[in-house]
């Protein structure tokens, strides 16, 4: 099978380190395509528990009476909903970030092995490298966006399905339909989609028109990408700072890219003369650069016999290489292992 674009420039770039950088992409991708069946999922079973309680009613009108116990119960099932959602966003951030830093994690470790130096182990390396994972996570959850933190944002989401649940239920209440039918079209609508609904409740999707998403999950669906792609980021950021070798943080187009945008100007440009997209730590665009954006982040690094090479002149008198040094003062010297 022919190799696509953007993984062949990602193979080109990371050179005699593609195989962690590829192991890295492909678990990104894996954790992005898993968190949002899970999500979707959630969906699903949160609206198959109101539909449940609807069905109830058999073929009696859905009237203004069920629709008050229906959104009491609505509001009962928004915070399973929100806590469900606040533990998979943890468990993904978590893994994400993680992720991000194995690049630079491998590399050192690889570097360190075949320098055949002891004064930094692969012990140690996996212990910094599992610190910065921790304080990358916390730090994250300390962020404010739009005046928010991620928290916030995640409870807005849930919000923001029952007031979309709402619209339905009230137009059902209009239209005179009964429970069962009420019932159906909403497991329809959660699991295909509104534009499935236009044929066998036309009078109905014209009255609620655009006061409701396509897909009903996909608000968390588009929170949770932009979040976990951020979370990669800062992993990729964090682990390039402690890595001696970076020379910069490099950002490749993806094939999921359909049209030109802010992408094509950030990953084509060169404007601190280290390469197409290649951009010094301290001034790498935020990313993603929009919401589910899938660029390639990767930190660009120094081949491995320059590190090497660099290690062992290292060992040999540390004032030999006074950023290495630095380095194993910042990070090791007060590793607490």
């Amino acid at each position: 099978m022919a190799m696509d674009k953007s993984t062949s420039e990602l193979i080109t770039v990371a050179g005699e380190y593609k195989k962690w950088a590829l192991e890295a992409r492909k678990k990104f991708i894996d954790l992005r395509l898993k968190q949002d069946d899970e999500i979707r999922t959630m969906y699903i079973n949160i609206t198959r528990n109101i539909t449940k309680e609807i069905r109830k009613g058999n073929l009696s009108d859905f009237n203004k009476v069920r629709l008050k116990q229906i959104l009491k119960q609505l509001t009962q099932e928004i915070k399973i909903l929100n806590e469900q959602l606040v533990f998979n966003f943890d468990e993904y951030l978590n893994k994400n970030v993680e992720t991000a830093t194995s690049y630079s994690k491998n590399i050192l470790i690889n570097a360190v092995e075949t320098a055949q130096i002891t004064k930094v182990t692969k012990a140690m390396i996996q212990k910094a490298f599992y610190d910065i994972n921790i304080r990358t996570v916390e730090a994250y959850y300390t962020r404010v966006k739009d005046g928010l933190f991620l928290s916030d944002r995640i409870w807005s989401k849930c919000k923001k399905y029952r007031e979309d649940m709402k619209v339905i239920l009230q137009t059902a209440v209009t239209e005179g339909q009964d429970c069962v039918k009420t019932a159906k079209m909403l497991d329809k609508y959660v699991l295909k989609g509104k534009k499935t609904l236009v044929d066998e409740y036309p009078n109905m999707i014209k009255r609620i028109g655009n006061r409701v998403p396509q897909n009903i999950s996909y608000e968390a669906l588009r929170l949770a990408r932009t979040e976990m792609t951020s979370a990669y980021g800062d992993g990729v950021l964090a682990s390039a700072m402690i890595n001696p070798a970076t020379i910069g943080i490099q950002f490749m187009l993806s094939m999921a890219h359909p049209h030109t945008d802010i992408c094509d100007e950030i990953c084509g440009e060169d404007n601190f003369g280290l390469g197409k997209g290649v951009y010094p730590i301290n001034e790498a665009p935020v990313y993603p650069f929009h919401p589910h954006c899938l660029c390639i982040m990767l930190t660009v690094v120094q081949p491995l016999d320059i590190l090497v090479g660099r290690l062992k002149n290292w060992i040999k008198n540390p004032m030999n290489d006074v950023p290495l040094e630095m380095w194993y003062q910042e990070v090791y010297g007060n590793l607490n292992f």
